[in-house]
């Protein structure tokens, strides 16, 4: 497993750009996606470089003039990134935070997003990395958006539930101090548990993928759920793994990437957390996932 690791360890680090950053195909073209992907791996490996001013000045070249970013995905990237390097949050961040908790709506989601509550999902995480006191009345506002895409399955999602919405609906609930066991959503999980992946997209559907078994694993963590089925999503993940330490989406091939590789090693952190304290909930100040 150690040497497992290793390998893991030179995959990502042989993704540094120059210009610092990261890029997933090797070509001095980073992203804050790579970027954050390949931060957050190494934090779990316990290998984040000691010194990358190259990296953190890259990461500081995506504000504007404004003092804005692109979208939502960016800035949860850069943000995250800078903090992984050890800076601290930044100052005012409620100012453009608050303004962008906007309930979800029919049919309008994140462009290519599994999710409809994507950009709410990421948001309310930031505001408690960054310590952002969300108003009581969009809370309320927020909670009953969210609730309203709950089904009579159990799970959560647009136009039926899946795994991904179900799991982001969840985490965003619990970070606004909505009581999840209310959801009975452990009835949904159980659904879409499947021996050969450990979690589908929707039940019945196959075969799982990779953002499917990480989805299902942060659901269960955020309702305290051990899932008898970790051992399966351990093994598939393992399949996962190529020879030079990158993990693909799919145990029917493909080609590893950073997203990936960090979606398997979160998972596999997670199921580790859980199965030292098998009622241990997430907490809902760690964000779960990032931006694809």
């Amino acid at each position: 497993m150690i040497q497992e690791q290793e390998t893991t360890i030179e995959y990502i680090q042989d993704r540094w750009c120059s210009s610092g950053g990261y890029c997933f195909y090797r070509l001095d073209e980073p992203n804050a996606g790579d970027t954050f992907h390949a931060l957050a791996s190494l934090a779990i490996l316990n290998a984040l470089p000691d010194n990358d001013d190259a990296t953190r000045d890259y990461l500081h070249t995506f504000r504007n003039q404004d003092n804005h970013f692109s979208n939502v995905n960016v800035r949860y990237a850069v943000a995250r990134s800078l903090l992984l390097l050890g800076e601290k949050p930044e100052n005012d961040p409620a100012s453009w935070i608050l303004p962008l908790l906007i309930p979800p709506r029919d049919g309008i989601r994140p462009v290519e997003s599994f999710s409809l509550f994507e950009y709410l999902y990421l948001l309310t995480n930031l505001c408690t990395i960054q310590n952002v006191a969300i108003p009581s009345q969009k809370k309320a506002e927020i909670i009953s958006a969210v609730l309203h895409y709950r089904h009579t399955d159990t799970g959560f999602g647009h136009p039926v539930s899946t795994i991904i919405e179900t799991a982001d609906a969840l985490a965003i609930l619990a970070v606004l101090g909505y009581p999840v066991s209310l959801t009975g959503s452990t009835e949904f999980l159980k659904q879409c548990e499947d021996p050969a992946s450990g979690f589908l997209a929707v039940p019945g559907s196959k075969p799982g993928y990779l953002e499917h078994i990480h989805a299902g694993v942060i659901a269960c963590s955020v309702l305290g759920y051990h899932s008898p089925l970790f051992a399966q999503c351990e093994e598939f993940i393992r399949k996962c793994c190529r020879e030079n330490g990158g993990y693909v989406r799919s145990i029917f091939g493909g080609s590893p990437n950073l997203e990936n590789t960090w979606l398997a090693l979160d998972t596999f952190a997670i199921i580790g957390r859980m199965s030292k304290d098998p009622s241990r909930r997430q907490d809902a100040g760690n964000p779960l996932r990032c931006c694809d």
